[in-house]
């Protein structure tokens, strides 16, 4: 059996998953990029948005998460931004899952339940120094629309948007 095969995605959010969406961005990106807390802060404010809508009983959206021998390996989750447009966040795949696929699958079933849900388009806010997320954003068709330096997280960065028309 492949390391794939073993890896199985859900929806969500369960309990505790939208805490452990920002434990592994916490961690991983201040392991392998050297973000701040800023980073933190910047996921934790957007999850307390999307938490509240659930509690609400909005419809903000939909998360994947993949699960491996009951660990998260993998998140992506999609939020509805009105009038058709919809964005991609909290995309991660754990170092121990990366070269499975899985950053191909958590995207494709993004975009299939985005076109069943009859978004027009997806858009998603990346930085620079992301380029293998990036690469699987090109490879499934989202074409960077904005590109501009900041200063965030600690570093100078380009922060770029990626836009992705479904119609």
């Amino acid at each position: 059996m492949t390391e794939t095969a073993e890896i199985t995605l859900r929806t969500g959010p369960r309990p505790g998953d939208l805490g452990k969406v920002l434990t592994m961005h916490g961690e991983l990106y201040a392991r392998e990029h050297g973000f701040d807390e800023d980073f933190e802060a910047h996921v934790a404010r957007g999850l307390a948005d999307f938490a509240a809508a659930l509690a609400a009983g909005d419809d903000p959206g939909r998360l994947w998460a993949a699960e491996r021998d009951g660990h998260v390996v993998g998140t992506v989750a999609l939020t509805d931004e009105g009038g058709g447009l919809a964005q991609l966040r909290w995309f991660l795949v754990d170092p121990s899952a990366r070269g499975t696929g899985l950053g191909r699958r958590l995207l494709d079933a993004l975009l299939e339940h985005a076109r069943e849900r009859g978004y027009r388009q997806v858009k998603l806010w990346t930085v620079d120094r992301l380029e293998a997320a990036a690469h699987l954003y090109r490879a499934v068709g989202f074409r960077c629309t904005e590109r501009h330096p900041v200063r965030q997280w600690g570093h100078d960065l380009d922060e770029l948007r990626y836009d992705l028309h479904l119609v």
